[in-house]
């Protein structure tokens, strides 16, 4: 018996040190739109295939409704959550600001962060409060030199394997009317913008309920050193009132701790991934 009961404690402590040796990190992110340039001469009008990836944690759409129903909850009736219908028949009736309601519909906008409550563990992915960020300077350094921040957030995540580790699922900035006039897109790589040969644009109606400035997958993982893998489509309006949409695709090389710029003619990302509890 006193075996068996020196072999669970055993067993216990193993499990213990395992959890607690795999390391966590946090990021902190910014995407902000670029200043639009007479001078810019790329050909956005290769065409690619919608952006895919295994493992899609969505941890944006939870933050923007909870930003959504603390609105609600401070009186705010933009953010009634009862359909119209009910709206225009009991206009004087109170209502609930319950936590299933749609919130994310009511924005034409999403907000710049998204709500989270603070956290301080190891249990599983979860997004940074805004009291956790650390960029507020920076957003309005870039403010200042007319720069339109539409993304400021981040997220705390377990060291994984490119096999294991989750794309996650970002979006911001402003809704676009459905279906998108066309379906314009550009690479960025490593080396920089891709050089491609004029195509003419045609329609591509969207397959999505929602068009946001900015949609796409995020996903770091770990192989000795920290890797990230960008997929963002960038939406925006051409001076015929069309919109067409631009892709930024990279695959980064970082270093806990230091500031890294990612570059696209129509977007810019502001990013550090630092050590968290280790």
């Amino acid at each position: 018996m006193h075996l068996v009961k020196t072999m669970i404690i055993l067993l216990a402590a193993t499990s213990a040190f395992d959890v607690h040796a795999v390391r966590w990190f946090e990021i902190e992110m910014i995407a902000f739109e670029q200043k639009a340039s007479p001078l810019l001469r790329e050909d956005f009008s290769l065409e690619h295939a919608e952006i895919k990836g295994n493992r899609k944690r969505d941890l944006l759409t939870d933050g923007y409704n909870a930003q959504g129903q603390q609105h609600c909850l401070s009186g705010d009736s933009f953010f009634d959550p009862r359909p119209l219908s009910v709206k225009l028949t009991s206009k004087n009736a109170s209502w609930l600001c319950t936590d299933s309601a749609d919130y994310m519909s009511k924005y034409d906008i999403l907000p710049l962060t998204p709500f989270a409550p603070a956290q301080e563990h190891m249990d599983n992915i979860y997004l940074l409060a805004k009291e956790q960020l650390q960029f507020d300077n920076t957003v309005s350094k870039l403010k200042r030199k007319g720069l339109k921040p539409i993304l400021h957030t981040g997220w705390r995540f377990p060291e994984q394997s490119k096999r294991r580790a989750p794309f996650i699922k970002v979006f911001a900035g402003k809704r676009f009317p459905v279906p998108v006039s066309y379906h314009i897109a550009d690479t960025v790589t490593e080396q920089g913008y891709v050089s491609l040969l004029p195509k003419k644009p045609h329609a591509m109606p969207s397959e999505h309920a929602d068009n946001w400035q900015i949609e796409g997958l995020v996903k770091i993982h770990v192989r000795h050193y920290l890797y990230v893998t960008t997929d963002l489509d960038i939406r925006y309006e051409i001076e015929t009132g069309d919109t067409q949409i631009a892709r930024m695709s990279q695959y980064t090389r970082v270093y806990s701790g230091d500031m890294h710029y990612l570059d696209h003619p129509k977007l810019g990302i502001i990013f550090q991934i630092r050590k968290y509890q280790h």
